[in-house]
C-alpha cells in the first residue's frame, strides 16, 4: 500500500512547507533563467562592441526587447500558421520565411530601441549580427517545438 495522501488531507504545517518549497523553487528557477539571459546578453553586447551607459540602461534594453520581442515572436508564429494553413508553400519556403520575417522583426526591434535609448549605441552592423544570431537562435526553438507540436497533431 502507498503512503500518499492527498494535498487535502495534509496536514496544515506540511501545506505550508510544501507551498514554500514550490515557491522558492520556482523564485530560484525564474532568478537563475533572468540572470542567464541577462549575463549572457551582456557578455554578447560586450563581444560585439555595443556601448551602454550603465546596467539600468541596459536593463531597460533588454526589458524593452522583451516586450517588443514578444509582439513580435507572436508575429512571425501567426504568418508561419497562415502560410502553413494556405498550403502553397514547401516546409523549406515557409522555413525560409519565417527565418527572414524573424530576422526583419528582430531588426526592426532593435533599432528602435537603438533609436529612441540615447543611452546606449549600436553599431548597424551589429545589429544586423544580433538579429541574425536571434533568428536562428528563435528558428532552432521553434522548429524543436514545432516538432512536437506537429507529431501530436495540435
Amino acid at each position: 500500500m502507498s503512503d500518499d495522501k492527498p494535498f487535502k488531507q495534509e496536514s496544515l504545517r506540511t501545506k505550508i512547507f510544501i507551498i514554500t518549497v514550490v515557491a522558492v523553487m520556482l523564485i530560484a528557477a525564474i532568478g537563475v533563467i533572468t540572470a542567464a539571459y541577462f549575463f549572457g546578453i551582456i557578455g554578447l553586447f560586450r563581444l560585439l562592441g555595443v556601448h551602454y551607459d550603465s546596467f539600468g540602461a541596459l536593463f531597460w534594453f533588454i526589458t524593452g526587447y522583451l516586450l517588443f520581442g514578444t509582439v513580435g515572436e507572436l508575429t512571425t508564429n501567426v504568418m508561419r500558421i497562415f502560410m502553413r494553413k494556405a498550403k502553397k508553400w514547401t516546409d523549406m519556403q515557409i522555413d525560409a520565411g519565417f527565418l527572414l520575417l524573424s530576422f526583419l522583426v528582430n531588426l526592426i526591434i532593435i533599432s528602435f530601441l537603438d533609436n529612441i535609448m540615447h543611452s546606449i549605441e549600436i553599431e548597424a552592423v551589429t545589429r544586423v549580427v544580433v538579429s541574425i544570431i536571434f533568428a536562428l537562435i528563435d528558428y532552432a526553438m521553434d522548429a524543436k517545438l514545432g516538432s512536437n507540436q506537429e507529431s501530436r497533431k495540435i
